[in-house]
């Protein structure tokens, strides 16, 4: 009963936000739009605020700043929603990944844009793009917990001339907290979490073993091959991966990933969205069965940014094929 009474209230208030979320019936249509008759319809959504400030002058880049600094005010929502400190921790740590995401957008700005025009841009980590090295970097950033993951991978970003390194240590730090956190949680919170969590863990690590296949391999030390832990895919897992072909066949491998590791590192979009719906799975269960856990936030959350983010690559792909490519 007292965890029934714990989510009564705000798992109400959150299927309210949940039924105001972009339908499939939307992106449809907004596959067949131009860039104008796209930007009028975003005007009539939870997006209109921000759109009506968009035109030439305003970057993608902003436009998506704009946007997940709007989601993450929702995000304190659901934070003064809950009223269990625990809880509150693991809302402000799925918060925290919003502003992981921007550090490591910025930081491949600095490095594309190293030694040339520095862009302009808004947002947290925007003083970062000033940096002339990555010990400005270091000694730019603000968060200790972050400065010393950047930090422990810095010789490997010297030797490697590549973010890879810096981008899987601050993941590693983020999802270390995260999970320590989910153990904080009641029992029946911790399953439905780690389920949920584990699901976004292993498309991290699968994605990571892709891109180390596509351009990284034998440009990382070794230290730095290393994987997420907490997901289905165990380290021993993503290791042997690493080491074998993907021609390979492999025993011990969960059975949901036996085809999404054969399509690797080929086919690494396509793959990206089937371990996205491996996530909204997770996600559709914990609506029914967990209904009075931490899984209706926790699934709310992961839904709000799937959908913000199909909203900026639409806009994107949509803005670049009228500004840009022709």
């Amino acid at each position: 009963m007292k965890q029934i009474s714990r989510y009564a209230y705000a798992n109400t208030r959150i299927r309210a936000m949940v039924s105001k979320l972009l339908d499939e019936e939307f992106f449809i249509r907004a596959e067949t739009l131009n860039l104008q008759s796209f930007i009028e319809l975003l005007e009539k959504t939870y997006y209109g605020d921000i759109i009506k400030k968009f035109d030439r002058q305003l970057k993608i880049e902003d436009f998506e700043i704009m946007c997940i600094n709007k989601d993450r005010q929702l995000l304190k929502k659901i934070f003064n929603i809950l009223w269990s400190k625990n809880e509150k921790h693991l809302i402000f740590l799925l918060d925290e990944k919003y502003r992981i995401e921007q550090l490591k957008f910025v930081l491949r700005l600095w490095k594309k844009n190293q030694g040339t025009d520095i862009p302009e841009m808004t947002g947290e980590f925007s003083m970062l793009l000033k940096a002339k090295s990555i010990d400005d970097i270091i000694d730019l950033i603000d968060d200790k917990e972050y400065k010393e993951a950047i930090k422990n991978s810095k010789d490997a970003f010297l030797s490697s001339n590549c973010l890879y390194p810096v981008e899987v240590s601050i993941d590693r730090k983020y999802f270390e907290k995260l999970l320590k956190a989910i153990e904080r949680l009641s029992s029946a919170d911790r399953v439905i979490a780690r389920r949920i969590i584990g699901a976004q863990i292993d498309r991290e690590n699968l994605m990571w073993l892709g891109r180390i296949k596509l351009y990284y391999e034998g440009k990382i030390p070794e230290e730095f091959s290393g994987f997420i832990p907490g997901g289905t895919l165990s380290e021993k897992h993503l290791k042997m991966l690493l080491s074998q072909s993907f021609s390979e066949q492999y025993t011990g491998i969960p059975r949901q990933y036996v085809d999404i590791v054969a399509g690797l590192p080929e086919k690494l979009s396509e793959i990206d969205s089937v371990l996205e719906g491996i996530i909204m799975h997770e996600v559709k269960k914990a609506f029914v069965e967990g209904l009075f856990t931490i899984g209706v936030p926790v699934g709310y959350i992961f839904l709000k940014l799937r959908e913000t983010k199909k909203v900026i690559s639409f806009l994107a792909k949509k803005y670049y094929a009228t500004f840009v490519y022709q």
